[in-house]
């Protein structure tokens, strides 16, 4: 593990990045102003008409739909891949029309417990024989910022502070306890990914609603210098593989659960129309992923929260319908995890059932223990999508269902233990 003050310092670099990718052929507007109007030049003004100006999200978040002036040949173990800007294409091929990759969601924190959870669901992917992996965020958890910070009546030699002095003291302990924060949120994310990348395969991460963007943003460039397997999905958003091609949706769309209040990753409905654009280019069946799931419609869909509402993103939903993409990963609402869906979500696909469209939420990575929409619990869980040809199957795994599955039901028990008794005398 690297030292805490190379972490750190890769901040600077990402934000450099940021402003350096900046432009390209995807216009984006950052007015605040979300419902910000102007009039259009081919008669608008003249009807009265008003043409919406559609927010969108920072470069550092949303990665720009632009190539690199040097593309970059990358060896992940027997594969090459050329990563040129936005896109990422696998060079080495084989004849089958087939591919497996893991998929999992919702680590939370950096913990014994959930590195343990990693290691199951690693043996589980490893066993499914996966080509790669996929996280679709919440890697960990920001250490939350006191709202209040209490500042003292008077300096340390006694004299009475004034309020200008006592603003700038809170804003300095503030600023302090955000870097922190940061930092240790940032050794966090690159310990958890770490689990991952010793498997050699690719992973492929994106951020969550939890992550800062510049945290995230360098925790993914210092892995990257140690692991050339694992890959920004903020900054890669169409991963060409043999088989498969991945769209990415970085951010969350909706800001009141963004946890990391100074240095948000949010998306627009302006960004996801950036998915027609890359579903264009696919020469392969198409895969979607985000952080949070599109809106549905039903009570026993992906994006039901355990209060019985529906609160995926519906701009989402409108840019996989118009752009045709048949199959998606999303995380976040974890008590609908577990599960497929159509794209509405009025029909679960069922399991180990090749199909030519499902969307999964795989359920929550977390340890903790989770009560799921289906009444089931969850103390770990992840997911396989087993792709040939233009049709798709998927299997869900909970940390633990082998052991509960080798161990005695209860009235097995009872009979073994009653065989374990002497005869009566």
């Amino acid at each position: 593990m690297k030292s805490l003050s190379r972490y750190v310092g890769w901040c600077s670099c990402l934000v450099a990045f940021g402003v350096f990718s900046a432009g390209g052929c995807v216009h984006k507007d950052h007015d605040e102003a979300s419902d910000a109007k102007k009039t259009d030049d081919s008669g608008a003004k003249a009807e009265g008409r008003k043409v919406a100006v559609l927010k969108a999200s920072q470069d550092d978040c949303v990665g720009p739909l632009v190539r690199g002036k040097q593309p970059k040949e990358i060896a992940v173990g027997e594969h090459r891949f050329v990563r040129d800007g936005y896109l990422l294409t696998q060079k080495d091929s084989d004849p089958e029309k087939e591919i497996k990759i893991g998929i999992l969601s919702d680590t939370k924190e950096n913990s014994e417990a959930n590195r343990r959870n990693l290691d199951r669901i690693l043996d589980f992917f490893l066993a499914e024989k996966v080509e790669a992996i996929f996280h679709l965020g919440d890697v960990a958890s920001v250490l939350p910022i006191p709202e209040e910070v209490e500042v003292p009546e008077k300096d340390e030699n006694g004299k009475v502070l004034t309020a200008a002095e006592k603003d700038r003291i809170q804003r300095r302990m503030t600023s302090k306890a955000r870097r922190e924060a940061m930092s240790e949120n940032l050794e966090n994310i690159t310990e958890m990914i770490s689990v991952l990348a010793d498997t050699d395969l690719p992973v492929f991460v994106i951020i969550g609603n939890r992550e800062c963007k510049t945290t995230f943003n360098s925790a993914m460039a210092t892995l990257a210098e140690d692991y050339p397997n694992v890959f920004n999905l903020n900054m890669i958003r169409r991963v060409d593989l043999d088989d498969l091609d991945i769209i990415s949706m970085p951010g969350y769309h909706d800001p009141e659960y963004v946890h990391c209040a100074w240095d948000k990753c949010l998306y627009y409905e302006s960004d996801t129309l950036s998915l027609i654009e890359l579903a264009r280019e696919a020469n392969d069946p198409i895969m979607a992923v985000s952080h949070g799931p599109p809106r549905q419609q039903d009570h026993n869909a992906i994006d039901v929260v355990s209060e019985g509402a529906n609160v995926g993103n519906p701009w989402l939903a409108s840019a996989l319908k118009k752009a045709g993409i048949a199959f998606g990963a999303f995380g976040n609402i974890q008590e609908a995890g577990g599960k497929a869906t159509n794209l509405n979500g009025t029909s679960i696909v069922a399991q180990d059932k090749f199909v030519e469209s499902l969307f999964l939420n795989p359920g929550p990575a977390d340890s903790m223990a989770w009560s799921m929409n289906d009444g089931t619990e969850s103390k770990g869980m992840a997911a396989v999508i087993h792709f040939v040809g233009a049709k798709a199957k998927y299997k869900i795994f909970r940390v633990g269902q082998q052991e509960a599955a080798a161990s005695p039901a209860p009235a097995e028990k009872a009979v073994e233990k009653a065989a374990e008794k002497p005869a009566a005398q």
